[in-house]
Protein backbone atom coordinates (compact mmCIF):
# COMPACT_ATOMS: atom_id res chain seq x y z
CA UNK A 1 0.00 0.00 0.00
CA UNK A 2 1.38 3.38 -0.98
CA UNK A 3 0.99 6.18 1.55
CA UNK A 4 1.82 9.86 1.88
CA UNK A 5 3.09 10.70 5.36
CA UNK A 6 1.24 13.45 7.25
CA UNK A 7 3.33 13.39 10.45
CA UNK A 8 6.95 12.50 11.05
CA UNK A 9 7.30 8.76 11.75
CA UNK A 10 10.07 6.23 12.20
CA UNK A 11 9.74 3.63 9.45
CA UNK A 12 12.16 0.87 8.40
CA UNK A 13 15.06 2.29 10.38
CA UNK A 14 14.77 5.89 9.23
CA UNK A 15 12.77 9.03 9.95
CA UNK A 16 10.19 9.78 7.28
CA UNK A 17 9.12 13.42 6.99
CA UNK A 18 5.76 14.93 6.06
CA UNK A 19 4.96 14.67 2.38
CA UNK A 20 7.25 11.71 1.72
CA UNK A 21 5.81 8.56 0.21
CA UNK A 22 6.26 5.06 1.59
CA UNK A 23 5.19 1.59 0.55
CA UNK A 24 4.00 -0.71 3.32
CA UNK A 25 1.74 -3.68 3.98
CA UNK A 26 -2.03 -3.20 3.85
CA UNK A 27 -2.64 -3.69 7.59
CA UNK A 28 0.19 -1.37 8.65
CA UNK A 29 -1.01 1.25 6.16
CA UNK A 30 -4.57 1.11 7.53
CA UNK A 31 -3.21 1.59 11.06
CA UNK A 32 -1.19 4.64 10.03
CA UNK A 33 -4.23 6.13 8.29
CA UNK A 34 -6.48 5.46 11.30
CA UNK A 35 -3.97 7.15 13.63
CA UNK A 36 -3.72 10.16 11.32
CA UNK A 37 -0.07 9.63 10.45
CA UNK A 38 -0.65 9.04 6.75
CA UNK A 39 -3.13 9.13 3.91
CA UNK A 40 -3.47 6.82 0.95
CA UNK A 41 -1.58 8.00 -2.09
CA UNK A 42 -3.90 9.20 -4.78
CA UNK A 43 -3.07 7.37 -7.96
CA UNK A 44 -2.71 9.51 -11.01
CA UNK A 45 -5.04 8.12 -13.58
CA UNK A 46 -4.03 9.12 -17.01
CA UNK A 47 -7.02 9.60 -19.21
CA UNK A 48 -6.16 8.54 -22.67
CA UNK A 49 -8.79 9.65 -25.08
CA UNK A 50 -9.15 7.47 -28.12
CA UNK A 51 -8.32 9.09 -31.39
CA UNK A 52 -11.44 10.15 -33.23
CA UNK A 53 -12.38 7.71 -35.89
CA UNK A 54 -12.10 9.01 -39.37
CA UNK A 55 -15.27 8.82 -41.34
CA UNK A 56 -15.07 5.93 -43.75
CA UNK A 57 -14.52 7.03 -47.28
CA UNK A 58 -17.61 6.56 -49.33
CA UNK A 59 -17.18 4.77 -52.58
CA UNK A 60 -17.85 7.55 -55.01
CA UNK A 61 -17.83 6.24 -58.49
CA UNK A 62 -17.77 8.58 -61.41
CA UNK A 63 -20.84 8.25 -63.49
CA UNK A 64 -20.11 6.66 -66.78
CA UNK A 65 -21.32 8.70 -69.64
CA UNK A 66 -22.93 6.72 -72.44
Amino acid sequence: MKLVILRVIYFEGRVVLEGEQIDTLEQHGRELIQKGYAKEQEEAHLVIEPEPELEPKKNIKAKKEK
